[in-house]
């Protein structure tokens, strides 16, 4: 889990818990909340990706209109797999690694 607040949170209802439960069962309701935070992250994460893929696709100086004028030779409609695209989806994926080994 990338979120402080959220560790925090989860460790602070679990501290503060006023039913009497046995160790294994705090340790349950924790998993169980720390894995929802983990896909709710990894979710925002795959939303946001697709938000930055669809701006950049949008502000690329080579689309126009929807079509990919990269190569002078021929214009051809834009599928977001070129080049440029490949390199930004490569440079999100490092500061990801980056953020993530802090």
């Amino acid at each position: 889990m990338k979120s402080e607040k959220v560790k925090e949170f989860i460790d602070g209802c679990i501290n503060n818990l006023t039913a009497e439960l046995a160790d294994h069962a705090k340790w349950q309701i924790w998993t169980a909340m720390t894995h929802t935070a983990d896909l709710a992250e990894r979710e925002a994460e795959e939303r946001m990706r697709e938000r930055a893929a669809k701006a950049f696709k949008f502000a690329c100086r080579d689309n126009y209109g929807g079509e990919c004028w990269a190569n002078d030779d021929h214009h051809v409609k834009c599928s977001g797999k070129c080049a440029k695209m490949n390199d930004f989806i490569q440079k999100l994926n490092e500061n990801e690694n980056t953020q993530t080994s802090r």
